[in-house]
């Protein structure tokens, strides 16, 4: 068990400055950092410590290097930020549970502050990389124990291969530890429990607190345990006075459990009812989603989690945990100690729970990523049971043929040519993952074309590396870029790379977007099937109006992209912007109606008005029309929004400019709020078009 946990940390440690930050991150390590400091030090303010200086970490390798001496950078993470202290979020936290956040930032202050050994961000991921280790070599011990070296093995191929563990174990904050803590408390309840062991089942209880202190995904185990521990106990005991053992650790768990969980939030420690209940009500936000795309719903159930597993699981691995399924259908209930069965269940039900009617999942299947542990498990299973299946069938063809039987060293070769065979079947799959690394959790299988093939079918959130593919984008802007030069984020918080790993004299701010002023600024932005991914005018003007200079692509598709806003890299025909020379305005109920006569490619508008008489716009938005009958609202409300940071915020004096990122219209509808402000008393008005942009180009 050792050799195995050291052995998958050691490989993903030495990976893990091939990876990036999950865009979650913000969320989640200044709480923890917060948390920790209160808990060590009772300290609720960072005002004790020496002030964050800004420096530049080289991006591709795990150890602290910074741009200047050691001795210079102050004993500070990034994300011990002033104002973001305990006293802040002992008043307005909420969420998901900190746990985590707290435990990655004791692997920080350990590796980074106290012995600045690895970097302060790659120092974080260490706690996930440890936590994931532990569930392999557990799920190894535990295989291996019950159904034998060749099942643990394939088990173990089927944990690590599989892309969204892979790729997500080195960054994702909170839904790997959430799968593995879960997963452990599962095993050692089941050994506690046919074992009779009090210890197993007191460490059971632990990784329940640890999984409940991380997400409530815990909370739905029960419909995995109780079914599995009655049809146990109905075989196994005869009278209630069996199971008098039992009794002490049905009380001591809970309590156990419900200590880590309260212990380990300090919001709750003051108001713990009330606060716990606003948690409940963000579950339900979060949980519960009636408006679930219909192409995913049958007969009200929400297939979306089916199907995301049915197209991004290793088809070696669809194809041994179907074999899993029937072993445990057809041979399982024979089993004593019922294990197959509690392992079905653990597969099933986390899926379950996000496919009734209602349920709701987002951004793939992530959130419940404490099935692929069980479906690793049914995967090794079912390798055995195939290797069974083929081994009876071909000693009973010679017996049919030859009329004589195998002798027993020929047994043990035809039963490990057998398993040989079996563990090459997982040679494509590793060799694709090789090919897209460190981009394993875009993987997409054969059955829907790769992510090629789920893009061309607008499968939803085809392409989302979950902010993982930033690293190597700012890999190349820190090799590539020019002295002095700007880079900002197509649409993303800065926060989603973060700063240190850029290259000190770029200067890295999204307050410095100029849109169609083309200031020459790089721009890196994230590609996958979301309509957040072109929320912002910022990034649809990038996305469409600019060809990209650098790309990060998967089985062909782009996933990331980096674009310089200039002349010379904007797209032919893009470049081009003339007034439109006939055009029909008028007021309308709810401000002023354009007419262009014709649909075309819609660039600004500008126009001036009088404000003799009239009041201010509280608020200013844009409907757009190609028929004059479905309209579509495009981003921002003035005066609020800021659409190109660099411009001034409109309205300025009596005139207002607003940029389209070539929207394709016919009719503008200016919404005015109150309708009589003074923007509608229109004394000019310029509508700008790109005339020599097509369909095809525009997409």
């Amino acid at each position: 068990m050792l050799v195995v946990f050291l052995s998958f940390f050691l490989f993903e440690l030495i990976l893990l400055p091939h990876y990036g930050t999950d865009w979650d991150t913000i969320n989640h390590l200044p709480r923890g950092q917060a948390y920790l400091r209160y808990i060590l030090t009772g300290e609720q303010t960072y005002e004790k410590l020496p002030d964050y200086v800004d420096y530049y970490q080289e991006e591709d390798t795990l150890l602290f290097s910074p741009s200047q001496p050691k001795e210079s950078i102050p004993k500070r993470s990034l994300y011990q930020i002033d104002g973001y202290g305990a006293s802040y979020f002992l008043e307005k936290d909420g969420g998901h549970p900190p746990l985590s956040d707290i435990f990655s930032s004791v692997f920080n202050f350990v590796l980074f502050q106290e012995m600045r050994l690895i970097n302060d961000i790659d120092s974080y991921h260490v706690y996930i990389i440890a936590v994931a280790s532990l569930l392999v070599a557990a799920l190894f011990w535990w295989t291996r124990k019950h159904y034998g070296i060749f099942v643990a093995f394939v088990t173990i191929l089927s944990l690590v291969l599989y892309p969204l563990f892979l790729g997500e174990s080195r960054f994702n904050l909170k839904d790997i530890p959430q799968a593995s803590f879960y997963s452990l408390m599962i095993i050692f309840l089941y050994e506690g429990i046919t074992r009779k062991k009090n210890l197993f089942l007191i460490l059971s209880a632990v990784f329940f607190g640890f999984a409940w202190g991380t997400k409530f995904n815990i909370l739905f185990s029960p419909f995995i345990i109780l079914p599995w521990l009655i049809v146990y106990l109905k075989q196994k005991t005869k009278s209630f006075k069996e199971i008098n053992w039992l009794i002490p650790s049905i009380f001591f768990f809970p309590l156990i459990a419900i200590a880590i969980f309260w212990g380990s939030w300090p919001y709750l420690w003051a108001e713990p009812i009330n606060n716990f209940f606003k948690i409940v009500d963000y579950y339900k936000t979060i949980g519960i989603n009636p408006n679930f795309d219909p192409s995913f719903t049958f007969f009200g159930f929400n297939t979306f989690a089916i199907q995301w597993i049915i197209y991004t699981t290793p088809l070696v691995t669809l194809f041994l945990t179907l074999f899993g399924v029937l072993y445990t259908l057809s041979k399982g209930r024979s089993e004593k100690q019922k294990t197959a069965f509690l392992v079905l269940l653990w597969f099933l039900i986390p899926i379950a729970r996000v496919t009734v009617p209602n349920a709701g999942i987002y951004g793939g299947v992530r959130q419940i990523m404490e099935f692929i542990p069980a479906m690793a498990i049914l995967s090794g299973i079912g390798a055995g049971y195939i290797v069974k299946l083929l081994y009876f069938f071909i000693v009973e063809r010679l017996k049919q043929f030859n009329n004589r039987t195998m002798k027993q060293s020929k047994e043990r070769l035809l039963t490990l040519v057998l398993q040989i065979l079996i563990v090459l079947m997982f040679i494509p799959i590793t060799l694709k993952l090789i090919s897209i690394h460190p981009n394993q959790n875009v993987y997409f299988n054969p059955l829907i074309g790769g992510l090629e093939g789920a893009k061309d079918k607008n499968f939803p959130y085809w392409g989302n590396s979950f902010g993982n593919a930033y690293r190597q984008g700012i890999h190349w802007i820190n090799e590539h870029a020019q002295n002095g030069s700007t880079l900002v984020l197509a649409q993303e918080l800065m926060p989603n790379l973060p700063k240190l790993f850029v290259r000190s004299d770029l200067k890295y701010t999204n307050s410095l977007r100029s849109g169609y002023i083309k200031k020459g600024e790089y721009v890196i932005g994230l590609n996958y099937g979301s309509e957040l991914n072109t929320s912002y005018y910022s990034s649809r003007y990038y996305y469409r109006y600019l060809k990209p200079i650098y790309q990060i692509k998967v089985d062909n598709v782009s996933i990331l992209n980096i674009w310089k806003n200039d002349l010379a890299n904007t797209k032919k025909g893009f470049d081009v912007e003339e007034t439109v020379s006939d055009l029909n305005y008028e007021n309308s109920d709810n401000g002023i109606l354009i007419d262009l006569k014709k649909p075309t490619y819609i660039s600004k508008i500008q126009w001036s008005f009088s404000t003799n008489n009239c009041k201010s716009a509280d608020q200013i938005y844009f409907n757009i029309s190609v028929d004059g009958e479905n309209w579509y609202k495009t981003p921002h409300v003035l005066p609020q929004d800021l659409p190109i940071p660099i411009l001034e915020r409109q309205p300025v004096g009596n005139t207002i400019s607003y940029p389209f990122a070539a929207e394709y219209a016919r009719y503008i509808n200016i919404v005015l709020d109150p309708k009589e402000s003074c923007p509608g008393n229109v004394e000019t008005m310029e509508v700008f078009h790109l005339p020599k942009v097509n369909t095809s180009q525009s997409n």
